[in-house]
């Protein structure tokens, strides 16, 4: 069966792509249901799609369970080869995205620290690479919208054993491994590896979804929206949400109000979007810049922190 992958997806695997991301361990039946095919048919392209490495299906743990506070999107303007300034920054733990972007900045990054005086040792040491012209720094006051950092978990009264730690682990490398598989590498029954994995999910601490691998195809663009408002951001992100392409929306502090990620199939569906947000009455100025090569797309993160603090609790 011929899926087209070499040449970039076709719109039946975007749409697919676009269900996954936003519940990555999706039923092929429900996701079937939801394009109008068959289950063979999602399976197929599915596998493919992981096969190929074009799709990567994940778990992220909540940045706030690993201690991890303080959220930055930072953008990099660089006066010569960024390939030094991107190794530098690729041997970071902090950045979770990574990316050249067109326009004055040439590079943009999220990064997650602990605190605010973290967030600046890290931000200083990126200003001072070779390369490094300046450095713009603009803090999340608050993520609306992530396929990998949802709403606040629900903290009080939870707790985590090695069993959970492990399963979190399983499913950081394999976001679709069956409760079967689980069971097996757990030591666990299938029922009660299903009862923790929803549990995780349903408190928040965890999200899983779909990584796309967009450097080989122009159908799979990604923009970087960084925009400001009079007053309430409302309007804005109301417009932003009914996107189909929308990946990220964040409350800012700093140079915009609000930062937002949509993927597109074409020039022309950017240019919709775009023009879509400059007609909004409260929106003052939309910039935007094009993802033009993800260099990291990682939210997978360590979780020592959480070993660290079973130890603690147990010992």
């Amino acid at each position: 069966m011929q899926l087209g992958i070499n040449k970039g997806m076709n719109d039946f695997e975007e749409r697919l792509v676009r269900h996954l991301q936003q519940d990555g361990r999706a039923p092929y039946s429900e996701l079937a249901k939801g394009l109008n095919t068959s289950r063979a048919t999602v399976a197929a392209h599915v596998n493919a799609l992981l096969e190929s490495g074009q799709l990567r299906i994940v778990a992220a743990v909540h940045p706030r369970i690993l201690g991890l506070n303080c959220l930055a999107h930072v953008a990099v303007e660089l006066a010569g080869d960024p390939t030094p300034v991107l190794a530098a920054m690729e041997s970071m733990e902090s950045p979770v995205f990574i990316s050249q972007t067109t326009g004055r900045y040439h590079l943009a990054a999220e990064l997650r620290m602990p605190t605010m005086a973290s967030m600046y040792e890290q931000t200083e040491l990126i200003r001072a690479l070779p390369q490094v012209a300046s450095v713009n720094v603009t803090m999340y006051e608050r993520v609306i919208r992530s396929f990998f950092l949802g709403t606040e978990p629900s903290l009080p009264g939870l707790e985590f054993d090695d069993a959970d730690l492990r399963l979190m682990k399983l499913l950081q490398r394999d976001g679709r491994a069956s409760f079967a598989e689980m069971a097996t590498e757990v030591g666990l029954s299938v029922s009660a590896c299903r009862t923790r994995v929803l549990r995780l999910i349903d408190a928040n601490v965890m999200q899983i979804g779909a990584i796309r691998r967009r450097a080989e195809t122009s159908q799979a663009m990604a923009f970087g929206f960084g925009i400001s408002t009079s007053g309430n951001v409302d309007q804005a992100v109301d417009y932003l949400q009914q996107v189909a392409g929308t990946e990220f929306i964040a409350k800012c502090l700093g140079r915009y109000n609000l930062i937002a990620t949509v993927g597109v199939a074409s020039v022309g569906e950017y240019n919709r979007v775009t023009s879509g947000l400059r007609q909004l009455d409260s929106v003052n100025t939309v910039d935007t810049w094009l993802h033009a090569e993800i260099v990291r797309e990682r939210y997978e993160k360590s979780l020592d922190t959480l070993v660290d603090s079973i130890a603690d609790r147990d010992g």
